[in-house]
């Protein structure tokens, strides 16, 4: 049940942040967690804002669980494939994105993600290495995400196919 709760959580709270930045008027601070561009770098923290959200929830029901990290931090890692997975491939025959295919993307992600959480959080194989590699990789997550949003990588995943800007300048030079 927990799980269910979880995914409206992620999906609701992914869907707002998709707003965020410009509802606080572009503070940069915000812009640490929400999507500053249209990039399919910055529209995956729709998924990682939430989700560390979430993981502050869980802990308090599984703070007991070796497996918390690790089956976090792997759910995380399959949404952040999934959704660039589903949207390179369909704009390789479209040549186009498509706001319908893109939002059910992010939806599926979110439910893989979570399934997957639910099966990992209760194997009965623990260890402190997974524990170490779990948390590990949930702090890399999270700092790559906000070094990228104010020093970006000129990548495709990285470029806003509005203004051809990356990062947080690709937004402003949308604005003006």
């Amino acid at each position: 049940m927990l799980e269910v709760i979880g995914t409206i959580f992620i999906i609701v709270i992914g869907c707002i942040n998709h707003f965020l930045y410009d509802w606080f008027h572009h503070n940069k601070i915000i812009g640490y967690f929400a999507a500053v561009n249209e990039s399919t770098w910055e529209h995956l923290k729709l998924v990682i804002a939430p989700t560390f959200l979430w993981l502050i929830v869980e802990y308090h029901f599984y703070f007991n669980n070796p497996n918390l990290f690790f089956a976090r931090f792997i759910s995380l890692v399959v949404m952040l494939l999934i959704i660039p997975l589903i949207f390179y491939s369909y704009t390789h025959f479209t040549k186009k994105p498509i706001l319908f295919i893109d939002i059910s993307s992010f939806v599926i992600a979110i439910i893989l993600g979570q399934l997957v959480f639910g099966k990992l959080i209760d194997i009965k194989v623990s260890s402190l290495l997974l524990t170490h590699v779990g948390i590990i990789g949930l702090i890399a997550i999270f700092f790559a995400y906000i070094m990228n949003t104010y020093a970006p990588q000129k990548t495709f995943l990285h470029k806003d196919p509005i203004t051809n800007k990356y990062g947080i300048k690709g937004h402003y030079d949308a604005k003006k």
